[in-house]
């Protein structure tokens, strides 16, 4: 009986323990639960933080594009390249300190039709300038570095060496030896490398620090586009241009072009001299309206009052007019022509020379009553 209690007393007693133990691993899961709860709760609300941080951060950068808001500040020169797109030209802008962003500029220019034409080349643009305004800037040529150059026609190879030596700060003499490497210019072949009459009368922009050589080959290849425009053929430009040259110097009004053109193909259908006082002048260039007879008599293949036919080739650089005109002169019987009125422009035609002879008369008059004796020699 004492075993069986004692027995009984023992199993008892394990198991109060056991009951016990697990009571104290309950609690101390009810703790570290909580303990797990808490923290995950902490972490829960800064990881939210974060988050929140995060996302806005996020959307201002992506909403809010960098803009400035005046028309800048100080003095930029800035490059548009040839074929730029409009990310080329927000990038060439952004770098140079111009823009705020890019994309501010890429927005101003898809709001603006005009951005499709902005010209390539060199801009002085300010610093910290509103995209709007840097792109108004770059539509206003008042805003280009450009150096260009003017050439009326009916002037000679003299006149543009110089012309482009006070462009380009070179010397007349450095122009010339440019101009003698005419293949490298791309003078057509059958110009025989003369110059004379391939250099486009016109106004030519370049960039700062262009060459002589640049601008001779933009100028002969723009002769060669209007001869082209013209449907005039290779074997045919000498031809076209020496006429056209002719009536460049002759015609003083739009309206004379092409009935000069006419008195000379009608003087070279019978073989009868042209007798242009513009070809002594090119051999010769005094003052006055009149030739001398020594003059006259130079020998040279030039000069119209010694020989049958064309000069070898134009004694001027003639417009598109002329050209025109040389291409397609006006019907008439004429053989001669006179400009009787200096100021005016109005000139006389004749078919018979003593008709000629009185026009003639008529300019001397003129000349006597407008002009001194010198201007006239």
């Amino acid at each position: 009986m004492t075993d069986l209690f004692e027995a009984e007393a023992t199993t008892t007693t394990s198991l109060d323990l056991r009951r016990l133990q697990r009571s104290k691993r309950r609690a101390a899961r009810r703790r570290l639960t909580l303990i797990v709860t808490a923290v995950a709760v902490v972490l829960f609300a800064i990881g939210g933080s974060i988050a929140v941080n995060f996302l806005q951060g996020f959307e201002s950068t992506t909403t809010e594009i960098a803009d400035y808001d005046g028309p800048g500040q100080g003095n930029v020169q800035v490059v548009i390249e040839s074929g730029a797109t409009g990310a080329d030209i927000a990038a060439t802008l952004y770098d140079a300190g111009v823009i705020a962003s890019t994309q501010a500029f890429i927005i101003a220019a898809n709001d603006n039709a005009e951005s499709a034409s902005i010209t390539p080349g060199y801009y002085f643009m300010h610093k910290e300038m509103k995209a709007e305004y840097a792109l108004e800037a770059l539509l206003d040529p008042a805003n280009r570095d450009v150096r260009a150059i003017t050439i009326p026609e009916g002037r000679t190879l003299d006149h543009y060496f110089q012309a482009i030596a006070n462009l380009t700060g070179t010397t007349k003499e450095e122009v010339q030896a440019a101009a003698e490497n005419t293949e490298a210019l791309g003078l057509p072949e059958e110009a025989g490398g003369n110059l004379e009459g391939w250099l486009f009368p016109s106004t030519y922009e370049f960039n700062p620090g262009v060459t002589p050589q640049e601008i001779l080959t933009k100028m002969i290849a723009q002769t060669v586009t209007i001869l082209d425009r013209n449907g005039v053929a290779p074997e045919d430009r000498v031809r076209i241009l020496t006429v056209a040259s002719l009536i460049e110097r002759e015609a003083r009004l739009d309206d004379d072009r092409a009935l000069i053109s006419s008195v000379i193909y009608n003087r070279l259908d019978i073989d009868m001299k042209l007798e242009l006082d513009s070809t002594v002048k090119y051999l010769s260039p005094s003052e006055g309206v009149f030739t001398s007879d020594d003059e006259r008599a130079i020998d040279s293949p030039y000069n119209t009052y010694a020989n049958v036919g064309l000069p070898p080739g134009p004694i001027a650089a003639p417009g598109e007019a002329s050209i025109k005109a040389a291409l397609s002169p006006a019907e008439t019987d004429y053989l001669f022509f006179v400009t009787v009125n200096l100021d005016t422009g109005e000139t006389l035609y004749a078919t018979e020379y003593s008709d000629h002879l009185a026009n003639v008369e008529t300019l001397r008059a003129w000349v006597a009553a407008n002009q001194t004796e010198s201007d006239a020699e």
